[in-house]
């Protein structure tokens, strides 16, 4: 007699999972640090240089090493142990924290100097760059394949949760016990997320060794598989509709007359919005609205960014954000599950490592051309624009577009062909 088809587990049977709710749990805590770093190294850098342009610098620097170490890291995911790639990542991460942290302890705001926050903040980024490819690809490996659609939904809640509470941390730890201390609580997030993926890496089953097989290879694939790069194209404007709560706030915030801590405010604003869409995003991706998850997500946070000018009060500034982070996860979310169901396992390291570069990694273009848009023409404008571009981009992920872009008979470089992942042990 015919077995019956298995069901996927629940969301919360997914989250309390001793692997992926394990991983779940720890990248909660690193993202949590993440924006406690970013809205903290964002306010020192207003406060020493009154720039929205320098304010761009520094996200500029934690986010090109990701662009520099892609051709590098990507390959390299898909050979190495992964668990171990993510604990090696969140060590440049504590690193780049807690040094910062006890460097403004130790010598306080004005001994601080650009250079020193600027370095510390690269070096954030180097772990972003060796971790993250790592983080995307090992999802599959931790679920069932019927369970992706709801674990790539689930997968985003870290990112929006640390969006939510993050900034709002990391402005009152600053307002109350110090920007220093703010910084060596981010620091402890890594910390935390580290040790449990060196507990992963232990379980995770070797995979088949693959000779060859470079980023160019990667680069290949996706030439010849058009729907990755629509897909990946989306992911870019994700990315680049999310620069405007990090770089925009701190001039934001002074436009509208209140305190630094809506820096904070905005930010967690975008991160509650991100965390709703998440919940929709979770049951949306593997249901039979999946398809257009992607244009209403970017539909919406676009049209949530561009209305930003018309508000006249800094809290309606902070709904406006929510409505952009629902379309955030949404999009985001959306693009990424499709990635999955399309690219094969063999080359999902080197994907995974464009997949960074386009939501991370073009974060440089963003923050400078919002950066450069605000000082020359005033907030407002980097608004619209960055708005207007990441609405527009909704068009190439219109289902219809994805179906005629998919290219199913693209065969593998011979040099990938036979490799693949295992999946984790557990």
């Amino acid at each position: 007699m015919p077995t019956a088809p298995r069901a996927g587990r629940s969301t919360w049977q997914l989250l309390t999972d001793r692997r992926f709710g394990s991983f779940i749990l720890g990248k909660t805590l690193a993202f949590v640090g993440v924006w406690i770093h970013n809205v903290v190294a964002a306010v020192l850098a207003w406060q020493i240089t009154s720039s929205a342009t320098w304010v761009a610098v520094v996200s500029v620097v934690q986010f090109l090493p990701q662009v520099l170490l892609a051709p590098v890291v990507g390959p390299m995911t898909d050979r190495a142990n992964q668990g171990r790639m993510v604990a090696a990542g969140r060590a440049f991460c504590f690193s780049g924290s807690a040094g910062l942290g006890l460097w403004v302890l130790a010598a306080g705001v004005d001994g601080l100097g650009l250079p020193v926050l600027l370095v510390a903040t690269c070096v954030v980024g180097v772990g972003f760059a060796v971790s993250g490819p790592a983080m995307q690809a090992m999802i599959p490996d931790l679920v069932e394949p019927d369970e992706l659609g709801r674990a790539v939904g689930i997968d985003s809640l870290p990112t929006m949760l640390g969006r939510a509470a993050g900034p709002a941390i990391g402005a009152l730890l600053a307002a109350f016990v110090g920007s220093g201390a703010a910084l060596v609580t981010a620091a402890g997030g890594h910390l935390a997320f580290g040790l449990i993926a060196m507990s992963l890496a232990r379980g995770e089953v070797p995979r088949a060794r693959v000779e060859g097989g470079g980023f160019l290879d990667g680069l290949s694939y996706i030439r010849r598989n058009p729907v990755v790069i629509l897909l990946l194209l989306g992911v870019t404007a994700v990315g680049m509709g999310a620069d405007p709560v990090v770089t925009l706030a701190p001039a934001m915030a002074d436009g509208h007359g209140v305190g630094e801590e809506f820096v904070g405010y905005f930010g967690s604003a975008f991160g509650v919005g991100a965390v709703l869409g998440s919940l929709v995003a979770t049951t949306a991706n593997s249901g039979r609205h999946a398809p257009i998850a992607p244009v209403l997500g970017l539909l919406v946070l676009g049209g949530g960014l561009a209305s930003i000018p018309l508000m006249s009060t800094a809290w309606t500034v902070c709904a406006c954000f929510l409505v952009a982070g629902v379309g955030f996860t949404m999009a985001l979310s959306g693009c990424t599950t499709r990635l999955h169901q399309v690219v094969p396992p063999s080359m999902r390291g080197r994907v995974m490592s464009l997949w960074l570069i386009a939501f991370m990694g073009t974060r440089p273009l963003a923050a400078m051309v919002n950066g450069l848009l605000a000082d020359a023409f005033g907030t407002g404008a980097a608004l619209v624009v960055m708005g207007a571009y990441v609405a527009t981009t909704a068009g190439l992920c219109l289902p219809g577009v994805l179906q005629r872009a998919t290219r199913p008979e693209v065969d593998l470089p011979l040099s990938v062909s036979a490799g693949g992942r295992s999946r984790c042990a557990g």
